[in-house]
């Protein structure tokens, strides 16, 4: 075995950990060479970092594992997550990692592995990977003489913001000259963000898009973690406020007033730019745990919605399956395959700049267009063998009779105005609740059903 027993979260969003913790240096190092061989075939491999104090550090020892094995390495530094997957296809590479732990907080760190086909790896290949991590083939490492090469290259970004700007009418969002009030968390948005948003000739106001400084705050772009957006966008009379996780593939959006949407509308906005394109018999793709909005503006135009089990590559496979237009998850990531096959929020402020201006109206009243929910979500003390065992019991509950229930991730059960999901999560070791209703204090009740059941504690922060 390469290392000690992984005690982390392991999941296809995944592998990650607390550094020096949960997640030891050597075990990123032997986890580096069981994807150099059991994904790459010891073929060219693509490696990228979010800002992190202890990016250099794992960067360096998944390149020493990759070249342990004889893959060549590519390392295009500090980039978003999804330039990382582009960087793959752009390459001709056998694969990528990009080492980040997304919204988590500082502490952590974890490596997300993308396929040949520029895409997360999927179950299939994650099980590969642990695989070839528990149980080394005989002869993995090379001779001295045969160790693969490493080289860095920078270009990767100008493919990504070539992406974007191809797949949107920049004409349209260049004669309404948008003000963007923008916040990086000084994550690796603060690297193309910027140039992205001039480039669609907005005027940019950015805070928190500084690599060499710290995380601000929780980086998970909440409404409590971002509540001073609100006042900033007023004070600068900006159209709309963006915010990016640290890996810069997820999106909350604040709207002209300084009100916070929530991520859940970020999808639903972008989804109504591209079906509007597409036209009617188009497809989006979505997870269990994401708003039914998306299906009454899919409606509007004609077209049908598609869900999953949560996770990007669940989300993803979906995509390819029905042949999706428009893709992503109810926590601000959007996916839209003619940039890449995963989360960007890039695409994503571009397609709801580009809604703005197609629409000509302020975001708070293209907002109100759309029919409302109230949508609670919540972390609770469970693992993955505990929310198995609820679900039985939740399933012939008296206050569930009627319900539709979905097993294929957790248990979600739906009526026709309201519906709960309790799931183990793929990023945290805790269970999520997340329920939707016409009403807050009805959207709470589930929850709470849910919570009474099975006797679940909240989650500590």
């Amino acid at each position: 075995m390469l290392g000690p027993k992984l005690e982390c979260v392991v999941s296809v969003s995944g592998i990650r950990g607390v550094i020096g913790d949960t997640l030891m240096v050597e075990q990123v190092l032997g986890l580096a060479q069981a994807f150099g061989v059991a994904i790459a075939h010891c073929e060219r491999v693509v490696i990228g970092r979010d800002s992190r104090t202890t990016g250099p550090l794992l960067a360096q020892a998944v390149a020493a594992g990759l070249r342990a094995v004889g893959c060549e390495v590519i390392d295009i530094g500090i980039v978003p997550t999804p330039t990382v997957a582009i960087a793959v296809t752009e390459f001709g590479a056998f694969g990528g990692i990009q080492i980040s732990a997304s919204h988590n907080n500082s502490e952590w760190n974890a490596l997300k592995f993308f396929n040949r086909d520029g895409r997360n790896v999927d179950q299939t290949q994650l099980d590969w990977i642990i695989e070839c991590y528990k149980d080394p083939p005989m002869g993995r490492h090379r001779r001295w003489d045969a160790v693969g090469g490493w080289r860095e290259d920078r270009t990767p970004l100008d493919v990504h913001l070539k992406r974007v700007l191809a797949a949107v009418d920049v004409a349209a969002i260049r004669s309404q000259r948008p003000t963007v009030m923008l916040d990086c968390v000084n994550g690796a948005g603060s690297v193309l963000a910027p140039r992205l948003l001039a480039a669609l000739g907005c005027n940019v106001i950015a805070v928190h898009d500084r690599l060499d400084l710290p995380f601000p705050r929780d980086p998970e772009p909440t409404a409590h973690n971002v509540r001073h957006l609100g006042a900033l966008v007023r004070a600068a009379n900006a159209d709309v406020g963006f915010v990016q996780d640290p890996d810069a593939d997820r999106l909350a959006i604040v709207d002209e007033t300084g009100r916070y949407l929530g991520e859940e509308y970020t999808l639903v906005l972008c989804a109504a730019a591209r079906l509007s394109a597409a036209g009617p018999a188009s497809l989006a793709c979505t997870n269990l745990s994401t708003s039914r909005m998306l299906e009454d503006v899919a409606a509007r135009y004609g077209a049908r919605v598609e869900r999953t089990k949560v996770g990007e590559a669940n989300v993803v496979d979906g995509m390819q399956k029905h042949g999706a237009v428009i893709g992503g998850e109810g926590n601000g990531g959007i996916i839209d395959p003619r940039v890449v096959l995963g989360r960007d929020s890039h695409i994503g402020m571009a397609l709801v700049l580009e809604l703005l201006a197609n629409l000509k109206a302020p975001l708070s009243e293209v907002v109100r267009t759309i029919p409302a929910y109230a949508i609670h979500k919540e972390k609770v003390a469970m693992d993955r063998k505990a929310v198995a065992a609820a679900i039985p019991g939740l399933k012939v509950a008296a206050w569930a009779k009627g319900a539709h229930s979905d097993e294929r991730d957790g248990l979600k059960l739906s009526w026709p105005d309201r519906w709960v999901h309790l799931r183990a999560s793929g990023t945290e070791p805790m269970s999520r609740i997340i329920s939707e209703a016409p009403g807050m204090e009805q959207a709470r009740e589930l929850a709470d059903q849910v919570r009474a059941a099975t006797g679940a504690l909240p989650a500590e922060h």
